[in-house]
């Protein structure tokens, strides 16, 4: 049996990080034992359900001595439990792994799902790295300077069986006063101007919204801006609700028409990956990661990056022609069903366990 260590930040269960971890342990072979030691979050308890138990670090403060609490901690949990691979899914344990591997006979991992600089003496220096997109691949070669032969490219999956038991979607839509003759423009993730690019999907909808009656704005999430999203709804009247769903977000997949993913930056984009499943057609922002899963023309559209006008407009092309929205949709579960289910991805992460041990 190969024992291996997982380390994150916070597991939250809006956290696409979080939910791929949760997928890995969930569905690997008994082959594998997972360990699981972050510093909290309300995702805590889908662990439990698996007889797992994270370890909860104490984060209250960043400091040298924090980090030596936090490699004692670690150093002993790993002597303990005879860890062979530490699999980190954050930057900073990340190096702390790297440390690690000084004192203990480990193998290290590094997923990395985000786009980030400096600090390049001390980061991803792990035996084998994980980008969740090409795009990501690139940013570490280019960047960091990391040789192809410790890079493996795995994408961020969806477990299928999450979308096969919705609850009726008339009683949803009653419970969030939505008229069944809407068209509902949808998305679910991070409330966050600067990287998610709502400000941009606000504005062209209230731009959709002088001639479109019959138009609803369905967002589903929480973040940093959240406050000020809701007061441009209010300013401006529009017909449009905000609220946080952690757990079951199938459930509201089935309420949309179209999901637009407006992100400024976007190193993968797994609600694509989510819209795709449930046969959801998808507009997203041609940046970074996305065009690696949407096909502009094929299985979606995409429109220019932070351009109001031009989301406007495929937005009315896609409310203008439903059968051609159908035909991506059906084009998008065909490629998500391909290559982005969990089934799919779990052999790629337990080949590269399998490799680092040798």
């Amino acid at each position: 049996m190969i024992n291996i260590l997982h380390l994150q930040n916070y597991l939250n269960l809006s956290c696409g990080v979080s939910k791929n971890i949760y997928l890995i342990v969930k569905n690997s072979s008994h082959q594998f034992k997972h360990n699981v030691i972050c510093f909290g979050g309300d995702g805590l308890s889908r662990f439990g359900e698996m007889n797992i138990d994270p370890i909860i670090l104490d984060n209250n403060k960043r400091s040298y001595k924090s980090v030596l609490t936090h490699f004692t901690k670690l150093y002993r949990y790993c002597r303990q439990n005879e860890i062979n691979i530490i699999h980190s899914h954050h930057r900073y344990f990340d190096a702390l792994s790297r440390l690690l591997k000084l004192f203990l006979s480990v193998k290290t991992i590094t997923s990395v799902q985000s786009k980030v600089y400096g600090n390049k003496i001390i980061s991803y220096k792990a035996d084998m790295l994980i980008p969740c997109s090409n795009f990501i691949k690139e940013h570490l070669i280019k960047n960091f300077n990391i040789k192809e032969e410790r890079l493996r490219v795995i994408y961020n999956s969806v477990d299928q069986s999450e979308a096969f038991t919705l609850r009726p979607k008339e009683e949803i839509m009653n419970e969030l006063n939505i008229l069944s003759d809407n068209f509902i423009i949808g998305y679910l993730g991070r409330l966050d101007y600067s990287e998610k690019g709502i400000d941009i999907l606000l504005e062209a909808f209230r731009l959709l919204s002088e001639t479109n009656k019959n138009i609803f704005l369905l967002l589903i999430g929480n973040g940093k801006d959240e406050n000020e999203i809701k007061s441009f709804i209010s300013a401006h009247q529009l017909n449009a609700k905000v609220f946080n769903s952690k757990k079951d977000i199938f459930n509201y997949y089935q309420l949309i028409d179209l999901f637009v993913l407006p992100s400024r930056i976007e190193p993968f984009g797994i609600v694509i990956i989510e819209a795709g499943i449930m046969r959801v057609p998808v507009i997203a922002s041609n940046v970074d990661g996305i065009p690696e899963l949407i096909e502009h023309e094929i299985n979606g559209l995409l429109f220019e990056s932070g351009n109001v006008h031009d989301l406007k407009a495929k937005i009315i092309r896609v409310m203008n022609n439903p059968e051609l929205a159908r035909g991506y949709a059906r084009n998008l579960y065909r490629k998500v069903n391909d290559s982005f289910t969990i089934e799919r991805t779990i052999p790629l992460y337990e080949q590269i366990y399998q490799d680092v041990i040798g």
